[in-house]
């Protein structure tokens, strides 16, 4: 047995505790904490939400280097540690973190990375560990055009040893930190008995995410999202139900919804769900006190100053706010993306999610296509039933389970929650904009539909009168049965894995990583290269390819010839 896996499983946990740490300690700065009792779970999302923002703020000025990035976890370990001393953590908390983090490392362990990790996300996140900010650095891939912020994250657990192969620790941290959300929550609410239909719900997305999402390889940037999403809707409901609101409540929505937008900027629309959150807590302690709560937020500034780093850095590769959104794009930069390839990206990007394009199939005539419900024929033929389908199937399979698990003969009497009524209607308005415009699941698809279905069925659970003892023995099943469903799934997909590439984790646990990954990093280095030359000769400089280099103060700039 090589030492390979040793190390690989070294880096893991360290780097996890690292995030850990960094997400206790600002926790404890902005006094993010339940009755002066931090979640360990959001240290989780927290520490990717701080050094998120390190990382956006830092690639300004200097790239994410080897010794760097080593700097940045010896800091959160020692961060951890120190916490982890000081005995304000209660030891199962510790240990569930522990316990999560290794049932999560049979999926950490992939051969075939996601579809557009060697396209574009490894190539971005190597970009950011050899190079500082480049200008317009859009023009060399339109993957390039929408990076997301696990990029930057990513680009710190480039190490020593390990080199580029923790490039998808983000997906895992995010994966981790919301199960033990769900999981410390659902625990909670069997020690106080409450037993609702948040209850239900959390115990519903737990599961789901278990099972729909086990294989990490295919997260990328949007699986994270739509579990962030699930999230977002148990922490509205939760404050529904408190009586008075608090900065903790204020917090968490703040940090886990600009984390959403900056996975993926479509995101911004599910700012909807502010609507009736403001307008249900505005009745409980009044508008003025709920806007003197949130004015007064920490939490709040720091997430506002998230997204307008994601905004920024979105203008810098490609001229545009938000990419391909032509409302918000200025064209007259020397590194701005052209008007007519923003239209054209828009296209592509909104044909290829109504089923106009395949990597082997493309419409004759796109921008026809996507008029006026063509696609819909083709859509449900070619997609519809072979994914939507069989994605339902399983969610009804699911909701089947829970309900013999949980029903009672014997009833209870629940007053119609008018609020949810309301996040019910946004929720389906966010589906209708979903079919309507990018009807792929992969694009806020799946959460949609789960939540959709999930919410009217917690609400009938809830209804169900059952003695507590019965909820917690159901409860481990389910909780039992959702682990090792997930688990045998990936030790199903580590065999096919090993038949169809021979991948054995034992002999080497990495990520296949090609020479052509690195294709882009190398078009930055010529077009340095010849830039330098053209410096010394001007009148002999001759740069191959499309693109020109510039320099704008200490900056490089890219743009089309």
């Amino acid at each position: 047995m090589k030492i390979d896996i040793f190390i690989l499983f070294f880096f893991y946990y360290i780097s996890v505790f690292s995030i850990f740490g960094y997400g206790i300690f600002f926790q404890r700065l902005i006094n993010i904490s339940e009755n002066k009792r931090i979640c360990l779970g959001y240290s989780g999302l927290i520490g990717i939400f701080i050094l998120i923002m390190y990382s956006y703020i830092s690639h300004l000025f200097y790239p994410h280097g080897i010794y760097h990035n080593l700097i940045i976890l010896i800091l959160g370990l020692f961060l951890f540690y120190k916490n982890i001393l000081e005995k304000k953590f209660y030891n199962t908390d510790f240990k569930v973190l522990v316990v999560i983090f290794l049932l999560l490392f049979v999926s950490f362990l992939i051969f075939k990375s996601h579809d557009d990790f060697p396209y574009y996300h490894f190539p971005y996140t190597y970009y950011l560990n050899q190079n500082s900010l480049i200008f317009g650095v859009g023009h060399l891939n339109h993957g390039f055009r929408t990076p997301s912020s696990l990029f930057y994250f990513n680009s710190l657990f480039y190490l020593p040893i390990i080199k580029y192969y923790l490039f998808h620790i983000g997906p895992a941290l995010i994966f981790g930190s919301t199960i033990f959300i769900f999981f410390s929550n659902i625990k909670a609410s069997i020690q106080k008995k409450d037993i609702n239909y948040i209850y239900f719900f959390d115990l519903l997305s737990l599961i789901f995410i278990l099972v729909f999402f086990y294989r990490l390889a295919e997260h990328g940037t949007d699986r994270s999202a739509q579990i962030l999403t699930f999230l977002i809707i148990s922490e509205i409901f939760r404050a529904f139900a408190v009586k008075k609101i608090s900065v903790y409540e204020i917090s968490k929505l703040s940090i886990i919804f600009a984390l959403s937008v900056s996975l993926k900027a479509f995101y911004l629309l599910y700012g909807l769900l502010v609507i009736p959150l403001i307008i249900v807590l505005s009745k409980k302690i009044g508008f003025k006190n709920l806007l003197e709560k949130i004015l007064s937020n920490k939490a709040f500034y720091f997430s506002i100053l998230l997204l307008c780093f994601v905004l920024i850095t979105n203008f810098f590769n490609t001229g545009c706010l938000v990419y391909p959104i032509k409302i918000v794009c200025f064209t007259d930069f020397e590194w701005s993306i052209q008007l007519k390839e923003i239209e054209r990206m828009a296209l592509h990007y909104e044909n290829w999610s109504k089923a106009g394009m395949t990597p082997n199939f493309k419409v004759d005539n796109p921008n026809n296509y996507v008029k006026n419900f063509n696609w819909i024929k083709r859509w449900f033929e070619t997609y519809f039933f072979f994914k939507v389908s069989d994605f339902l199937l399983g969610i009804i399979f699911l909701l089947l389970i829970f309900g013999i698990t949980f029903f009672s003969k014997r009833k209870q009497k629940k007053n119609l929650k008018k609020e949810i009524f309301f996040v019910y209607i946004i929720m389906i308005i966010l589906l209708i904009e979903w079919f309507i415009k990018h009807p792929a699941l992969r694009y806020g698809g799946y959460s949609l539909i789960a939540i959709i279905l999930f919410i009217p069925f917690s609400l009938k659970f809830e209804k169900y009168k059952t003695k507590l003892y019965s909820i917690k023995k159901k409860t481990f099943i389910i909780i039992l049965i959702g682990i090792t469903v997930f688990t045998l799934r990936n030790f199903d997909r580590l065999i096919k894995e090993n038949k169809k590439y021979n991948y054995n984790v034992f002999v080497n646990p990495y990520y296949k990583v090609d020479e052509d990954y690195f294709y882009l990093e190398n078009k930055i280095y010529d077009l340095t290269n010849n830039y330098n030359l053209c410096k010394k000769n001007i009148t002999k400089c001759n740069q191959d390819g499309p693109f020109t280099l510039k320099k704008m103060n200490k900056y490089l700039l890219i743009k089309r010839r």
